[in-house]
Formats: structure tokens, sequence, C-alpha cells
């Protein structure tokens, strides 16, 4: 009998902490920005939307780097699916993300079941963790629900069936996304319904990428329809190649690899269905073509495992590898905890991350997708030919999932679900509330209830200026909380302003933040002093700062972020003020500033590291190779960031050389081992 309970979910988790009160106006971007493409493998028409439909900026959303790295046994709202063959858990405030498809009659979890919860810098809004399934919409890089709530709410087949939808509206591109879940009597396979509605009548892009965790192991294979791959390694160029082997010169080698690859005729070839033989962090995006059945698998040495597979909608398929240099072998750890190591297997709408895809004002897109195990015969799904192991895991899949009869039940649920109302069982994020206000007719909700939303603090000034007129005004010294930009949310601000009563400092703050997300600097400089004028605020202050950044002018754009870090001392200020003091080489005043900075901040791990770098930078080498020996952990680190290896190197330099220049440096790298808590090299 299928069943749907909602309860605690219980395992060791960091806290999310405070969300970031600084708008984002610098930036977040994402490892894929800037991959340069190899146009003599890929076609113009393949590239058609690499790099189309950018952002530049994460806004309205606030930045989620609060989190710290102290774990303590905490209970998550799940929803928990369950038959007689597989029980399936999602974590509703955490993306609605899948966390465990555990295989009853075999005794097994099929995805890579996180023991731990532990954000790290990896996404969009900054917060990410590892495991499971998560849901990607909208925006190239992770959702800005990674580590948040989606609304949900549980309703029923015609058959009796239980079914979880779980939603949000995502901000930036404007969509309204559904992700409906349901696990029928009788059935060996998780079925996930996905529907995107675009809420406006204006065009807009969209991206979906449904992101699978599982182990990593030895006898793991992963198979995938096709016979090429667009790859990308962390450094050069996005090229498409032949799968599943893939040739490497030895000049592009090191080490080991390198000696082999000489020996082997100057290449060395490495079998990408096989990931613990991959020394680095790769992607592969592979070419599925469209007279296949688009899956992805990953099987053991038995011929057992997880296989994904969905309607003709979901064609792109990826796999993500976080390699077996030191640097991977760390941030695995760094996610987890040691031993726990995990590969991606991703099921997209476009052929690549690199791209989003148009969709038309008012336009809806539904498919739908299984997750289940599959058993292949072992010795074809391991053979060394490609075409005869992927062929072994189709025939397993077509045996237990048959393909038509896939894309029949979908027809079947689009009929039943599309339209059908639920009982709300969790509160997500409510600024739909807020959008509907403002815009009536103009936002279409697409039967999704304002009801599983939520009007708390940072709605509600929203809420206030949409339905009668008035922006309430905090006091200056009080975080803000949300963000709005757009033109309709412009234009209601500023006829607030014009009668008087919402004419304060946070008005013209948050003007000016509209001003400066369009690249209207001098526009937003007006606002930010006006906001100034009216009160001193930081957040005014940190503004101004980088109207000074965009003029050119360091000088005073370290010294609006020293004041506004003296007025507010909160680690997100001050981590610009050391970033930017460090850049006009003030390395003085970084130190003084950390000096008053509070016992707690002066533990922060990228504090301590700017820190060190101060100290390099003055000549006191002892000091800031004590700060980096230590008990150092930089928590934010971002994928493909090196400031701490970079900060070894220069250190090691100096050590050896009394300088550090270029030279000095690469000696360095090539000489000198890094302590393995600060290593996160990609490659």
């Amino acid at each position: 009998m299928s069943t749907l309970m909602i309860a605690p979910y219980w395992m060791p988790g960091a806290s999310l902490g405070k969300e970031n009160p600084l708008p984002d106006l610098k930036g977040v971007g994402d490892a894929h920005e800037h991959i340069e493409i190899d146009h003599e493998t890929v076609t113009d028409e393949e590239a058609r939307y690499m790099g189309w439909g950018r952002i530049h900026s994460i806004l309205p959303y606030t930045i989620q780097d609060g989190y710290g790295r102290a774990r303590r046994r905490r209970s998550f709202p799940a929803a928990i699916l369950e038959n007689e063959h597989l029980k399936a858990v999602f974590i509703l405030n955490l993306g609605g993300r899948l966390w465990s498809l555990y295989d009853k009659d075999k005794g097994r979890e099929l995805l890579h079941r996180n023991p731990v919860f532990q954000p790290a810098n990896l996404a969009l809004r900054n917060a990410w963790f590892s495991g499971g399934v998560e849901w990607n919409c909208g925006i190239i890089g992770h959702t800005p629900f990674t580590a948040d709530d989606l609304c949900a709410e549980t309703l029923s087949l015609s058959d009796g069936t239980p079914v979880l939808r779980m939603f949000q509206y995502e901000r930036v591109r404007h969509l309204l996304y559904r992700v409906e879940a349901f696990l029928p009597d009788g059935a060996k396979e998780l079925y996930v319904r996905v529907r995107i509605d675009n809420a406006r009548q204006e065009d807009t892009a969209v991206y979906w990428w449904s992101n699978m965790a599982v182990d990593e192991r030895e006898d793991v294979r992963v198979l995938v329809p096709a016979q090429k791959a667009f790859r990308y390694g962390y450094g050069g160029k996005l090229s498409k190649v032949p799968v599943p082997y893939m040739t490497v010169e030895a000049d592009k080698l090191r080490g080991d690899a390198a000696r082999l690859a000489r020996k082997n005729g100057g290449t060395l070839d490495w079998d990408i269905s096989h990931t613990t033989g991959l020394p680095q962090a790769m992607d592969f995006f592979f070419d599925v073509p469209k007279t296949a059945r688009p899956f992805i698998a990953a099987l053991n040495k038995d011929g057992y495992g997880m296989c994904q597979t969905s309607t003709g909608e979901l064609r792109g398929r990826k796999l993500f590898v976080w390699g077996m240099g030191r640097g991977g072998r760390h941030w695995q750890s760094f996610l987890s905890k040691p031993g726990s190591a995990y590969i991606e297997l991703q099921s997209g709408l476009a052929h690549t991350q690199l791209e989003h895809l148009p969709m038309a004002a008012g336009a809806s897109i539904s498919w739908l997708e299984s997750y289940g195990p599959i058993q292949a015969d072992a010795a074809a799904a391991q053979d060394a030919d490609w075409d005869k192991a992927v062929s072994a895991a189709a025939k397993a899949l077509d045996t237990q999932r048959p393909g038509e009869a896939l894309e029949k039940y979908h027809d079947q649920i689009k009929r039943e679900l599309d339209g059908a109302a639920g009982r709300v069982v969790h509160r997500g994020m409510g600024f739909a509330r807020a959008e509907k206000a403002l815009l009536g007719d103009a936002f279409d909700l697409c039967g999704l209830p304002l009801a599983a939303m939520r009007r708390g603090k940072a709605e509600i000034p929203w809420l206030s200026l949409a339905q009668k007129g008035m922006f309430p005004c905090p006091a200056p010294l009080e975080e803000p909380v949300s963000y709005q930009i757009g033109p309709e949310w412009e234009s209601a601000l500023r006829k607030a302003v014009a009668s008087g009563g919402s004419d304060h400092w946070y008005a013209h703050y948050q003007l000016g933040v509209m001003a400066a997300h369009q690249n209207e600097w001098t526009e937003a400089q007006k606002e930010f002093e006006l906001s100034l004028s009216q009160a001193e605020n930081p957040w005014a202050m940190r503004c101004l700062s980088l109207c000074a950044s965009q003029a050119g002018n360091q000088e005073a754009a370290a010294n609006w972020m020293l004041e506004a870090a003296t007025m507010k001392p909160i680690r997100p200020l001050t981590v610009e003020a050391m970033e930017l003091l460090l850049n006009a080489q003030r390395f003085e005043d970084m130190l003084s500033l950390y000096a008053h900075l509070s016992p707690a901040l002066q533990k922060d791990g990228r504090l301590m590291a700017y820190h060190a770098a101060a100290l390099l930078r003055l000549g006191r080498l002892n000091e800031a190779e004590k700060v980096l020996q230590g008990p150092i952990v930089l928590t934010d680190v971002r994928e493909g960031n090196n400031l701490l290896t970079d900060l070894w190197f220069e250190a090691a330099a100096l050590r050896q050389f009394g300088k550090a220049d270029e030279a000095a440096r690469a000696w360095a790298e090539e000489h000198v081992p890094v302590p393995e808590h600060l290593d996160f090299r990609m490659r």
C-alpha cells in the first residue's frame, strides 16, 4: 500500500545561520560563467544558447552565508512516500531535496544519502550541500531554493495514490515550478512530475537540471545512451569528445599520469564511465540522440544500481566527478565527513549547463521522471564494449519501465493533477503574494495556492507597498531582510516616496539598490547619498563603496567600507572591508580592523585568511605561517577559489627566496607540499 507521511527527519547538521543583509551588487558568478568553447569540436548550432540569458546578480534573493561547521542533531521537516518496494524521503525546507531512495527488496540505498547536513559555498546564494536529488530551476547554477523552503501540499490521484506537490515562485525568471512525487502501489520506481510555468505575459529564460548524487565506488559504472559528450575540465575549453574513452596528451598531465602517458606513446586513455580513474574535477554533458530513450544509470559489478529516465522533454544527461586529486578528495569530506564520496548524475532540459532556453510569455512545460533500481546482466554492463554495456542497461530499463508506458502515464498525470487542489502541509517564501498584489491579473498563479506561501518579515514591507502604497521604515542599524527589483516595483516605490509618507532613508536605499542592479550607478549614488542624508546607516555606506569602486576610486571605496564595518561590525561588512583594504594595500588598517573584532569574528576562517595576507605583505612571515598552519577553516570557500593555497605558496616563496614573484611562486607550487586543510584545488 502506498502511503505519504509528514514527519521530522533527524541527522547531524550545521545551522544555516542568518542571511546576509547586503544586496548582491558585486555579482555572485558560477563555475561555468566564463567557459571558453572549442568551436573546432562544438558546432555553432550546439553553442547557440551557450552563454545566453546570463544574470549578473542573484537579486532579489539574499545571500545565505551565515552557516558554520558546528553540527548537532537536528530535525528537518520531511515528507515520506513509501510502498512495499521503495521508501523516499524529501526534506521540505532544503529545496524539497529527495534525501533518500531506499530499495526495500534489496535492502540498499540507491542514492548518496549524506550522513550530515553541511552547507558550503557552491550555489548562487552561497549555501549548498551534497547528497540526494536536487531540483534546479530558473538560473544556471544551483536553484535559489537549494537551502530554502518549498511550499508543499498533499493530494491524490484518481486511484487513491497519494501525491506530494512541492512548489515555489522563482523571482528572477518569474517562473512557478512544481515537483509532484508519487509512489503507486506495487511500483518499483518513484515517479516525479515537473511542471514549469511562465507566470507573466513576458518572454523569459528557463533552465532545469535534476541533480542526483550516488555513491562513488571503484565498481560503479555510469551508463548513458550517447557516443559523445561535451567535456569541461575546470581550466580548459568546453570540447566535444567521444565516450567513454577520453584521450589526453602527456603535456596536459602531471606526475605518474604524465609518465605513464609518455610510455604509452604520448597519450593516455581514460574510461570516464569508471569515475575513480579520473584525476580531477570534470563535467561531461552527454549528447543523447533524439532517437534514443534518455536515461542515466550507475550500476555496480553485479549489474545493479540506480537508473533515472524521463519523457522526451528532458533530453540532457550529465556526469560530474570531483576527481581523485587531493583537492577533490578534500571537497568530498568537507561536504560530508571522511570516507563519504559521491558522483553526480544529472538530467536537464538543455544539452549542457551553459545554456538557458527561451520560454514564451505564459508558456508551460511538463515532463515525467522516474527513479528506481534496475538489474542488468552484470557481465554485459561492465563489458569494455560501450555499446554492449549501454544496451544491457537499456534492456533492463525497458523490461521494468517501458518508455511508451511512461509517456502515456505522463498524459494521465497531467489530466489528473493540473487544476487539482491539495492540503497545505508546509509553507515557503511568500513573495508570490506580493507579486500578485502588485500585478493583479498580469501575474498568473497557474493553479497554485497563495495559502502555502508565507506572509513573514521579509514579505510584509513589499505587501504593504503593493496593497497600501506605504513602505515601512526600520531603524538605521536594523539589518535589511529583503529586496525587490524590476520596473513595476521601482515605479511603486517612487510613487510611495513622492506621496511623502514613505520619503525616508530606507526607501531611498532600496531605490539605490534597484538602480545599481540596472548598472545605473550615477542614479544609484544619488539615492544612497539621499539615504545617508536622512539617517546615517552602514547599508548606504557600503553601497557608496561599490559606487566608488565602479568609478575606479578604490581608496574612497575602502574608506566607505571601513566606516560601514566600524558602525556595524558584522561579518558581511567586515569581510568586504578587509577585501577592499587588501586590494588598496592598506595592510596596517587591516590589522587594526581585525584587532578590534569580537573574539568570534577573529576566529572566522575568511577573516583569518585576510589577516594572514596582511601579515605576509608586511613581512611578518612567521605570524602569517602560524595562522595558515593553525586551525583555519574557510567555511565559505568557493568552488575554484584557491585563496588558501595561494597564500601558502606566497609564504613558501617568501621563505625560500625572500620574494613572491611569479617564478618564486611557481617553484613553491612545484616543490612545497600543501597541508590538506588548505587544499581545495579543482585541478
